[in-house]
């Protein structure tokens, strides 16, 4: 059968859509060509690191993005930190902060800030707004008249002659604001009293004819004389506390 054995060796072209033979003849191939494939992408989302493209009438396509998550794991103090001014530049935050603090130069005056309620403290009928004003309102009552106040009732026994006694005119004055015998509804079971360092001790009168005050301690401790019995049986003695 060597004889059928075709010996036919002619090449092949192609032009765009057409294929032709070496030695004559074409083949149109325009219309087995498919350039109308218009899928879109559609579905497509992100779960964890996997980002999945879909594919409209197709199969989705599932892409790893473990590989760029960031191991960047510096710590604080090998971060570089510079202020706009140029200022300072530390490669440490710690440090950062400490210059920025020593920097801080918040000057306020009380006059500056404001209170956050207005409201009349010393009762002249005006409200004192800012911090400077409430200083103001509040020095004239506290660095005199609010700082002096008479100690409860205390009895002396000046029925007979006596010296070098002595009375603690502060434990006096605790035993009777520490457990008053009664109180309003509400209040506190005992009044709010100061220390005894806390305090200085002033007798402003007394009468000498029946009592002789010899000292009063830093600690309140007073020492006294009687040196006469009063003739009706009752004597004042006015005794100040002021706070120091």
């Amino acid at each position: 059968l060597s004889s059928l054995v075709g010996t036919d060796d002619q090449a092949l072209s192609l032009v765009v859509n057409t294929l032709t033979l070496e030695d004559g003849g074409t083949v149109d191939l325009a219309p087995y060509l498919d350039n109308t494939d218009d899928q879109n992408i559609s579905g497509s989302g992100l779960s964890g690191t996997d980002l999945t493209i879909g594919i409209e009438n197709g199969t989705n396509e599932v892409v790893d993005l473990s590989s760029l998550v960031g191991t960047d794991d510096q710590i604080a103090n090998e971060v570089d930190i510079t202020d706009t001014a140029g200022n300072f530049t530390s490669t440490e935050v710690e440090g950062a902060l400490a210059e920025l603090a020593l920097g801080s130069t918040d000057d306020q005056t009380a006059l500056e800030v404001n209170s956050d309620t207005p409201v009349d403290v010393d009762g002249d009928g005006t409200t004192e707004a800012t911090v400077e004003d409430v200083i103001q309102g509040i020095a004239p009552i506290t660095a005199k008249a609010a700082r002096i106040f008479y100690p409860p009732s205390i009895v002396i026994d000046a029925s007979a002659i006596v010296s070098n006694t002595t009375i603690d005119l502060y434990q006096e004055y605790i035993d009777q604001f520490g457990s008053p015998t009664m109180a309003s509804t509400g209040a506190p079971a005992a009044v709010p009293t100061y220390s005894k360092t806390e305090l200085y001790y002033y007798v402003t009168y007394a009468d000498s004819a029946v009592l002789n005050i010899d000292s009063i301690g830093a600690d309140g401790v007073m020492q006294y004389d009687v040196v006469g019995t009063p003739p009706d049986y009752n004597s004042l003695i006015n005794v100040v506390f002021v706070v120091k």
